[in-house]
């Protein structure tokens, strides 16, 4: 498919070709309106991967291989808000932990090729039937600032989305469900929506400041659904040079981003959110893992807490701040 999007950024406008490949252009702020307000409201929500499914050149379905524990396990989310932002996270199944003392080089490039995760804001072609996600931060340094074109089929509660065709001609499709809405208490509906990292503080127990390394970019999501996603991304996070990249590009890689993603449920009492970990850059294996952070809110801003550690004898906690982006 083969079309032109216009983009608006305040008065200006920006043209973005649609045709099958991934372009770079500068990263547009949502727009909300009365022509694309009914469409966002659609995609809104949080959708769970379903089927990936290839197709040829002649648009005849290509036999799927023999299933795989890494396909078999494969779990991924792609969530939506009417504002205009989104975040994406898949990771395959079977994925192996760590050695003691890790990651190696290899196991920090296993790590990234089997889990996928980018952030950004989007805009929709209704005519054209065109998705764009302008990413603001992704799992891969290369694909900072690009504009992943997807065309898009949605019906029901059912999404499918096409990237471009390869060279060869053979195309993917991801099919989404959208995942039904479950019953939150109102302490944590206040929780659900888009949220992007404004600051990182660190203060002993008796309230001293100290140097805390700041996030460059970042989104965390809670969802109507039930779960979460955080991203977070390094400043200064250097693309690879190479291809493949080298090893020292792919621990640089995976140092400078952080990502996970599963169940979230609230404490109103103990002001306590918890996240129940079910997939994140570093593979892990067993049962989801509970993160619990204390939370507080102050107007349009959640501040989260991780349990301290003790550093240098004394207890040492992590504030992260946190300004809401869904209106």
């Amino acid at each position: 498919m083969r079309g032109i999007v216009v983009v608006f950024v305040g008065s200006v406008a920006l043209v973005v070709s649609t045709a099958c490949q991934s372009t770079v252009v500068p990263v547009p702020a949502p727009v909300a309106d009365a022509s694309t307000e009914s469409i966002h409201d659609r995609f809104a929500g949080n959708w769970r991967l379903v089927r990936t499914e290839r197709f040829d050149a002649n648009d005849e379905l290509i036999p799927p291989s023999a299933p795989t524990p890494a396909s078999e396990g494969r779990l991924g989310y792609l969530m939506y808000d009417p504002a205009g932002y989104m975040g994406v996270v898949i990771m395959q199944g079977d994925r192996q932990p760590y050695a003691e003392g890790g990651p190696s080089a290899d196991e920090a490039r296993a790590a990234l090729r089997t889990y996928t995760s980018y952030f950004g804001p989007y805009t929709v072609d209704e005519a054209e039937g065109i998705i764009i996600h302008h990413v603001r931060g992704s799992r891969n340094p290369n694909s900072r600032g690009r504009d992943n074109v997807r065309e898009y089929e949605l019906q029901d509660n059912l999404l499918m989305l096409k990237p471009p065709r390869a060279a060869s001609g053979v195309q993917s499709r991801l099919t989404w469900e959208r995942v039904p809405e479950t019953e939150l208490s109102a302490e944590a509906r206040k929780f659900v929506g888009f949220w992007r990292i404004r600051s990182v503080e660190r203060r002993t127990a008796a309230g001293d400041s100290l140097p805390a390394t700041q996030y460059a970019d970042g989104y965390i999501t809670y969802t109507a659904s039930g779960h979460m996603a955080v991203h977070l991304m390094r400043p200064d996070r250097p693309r690879s040079e190479r291809s493949p990249p080298t090893d020292d590009e792919v621990m640089t890689a995976l140092r400078g981003y952080t990502s996970y993603f599963g169940l979230f449920s609230v404490d109103e009492e103990a002001q306590v959110v918890t996240h129940e970990r079910m997939g994140s850059t570093t593979p892990t294996a067993g049962r989801p893992t509970p993160f619990p952070r204390n939370y507080e809110f102050r107007d349009d801003t959640l501040i989260l807490s991780p349990p301290g550690r003790i550093v240098d004898g004394q207890e040492v906690r992590g504030y992260l701040t946190w300004e809401r982006l869904s209106r």
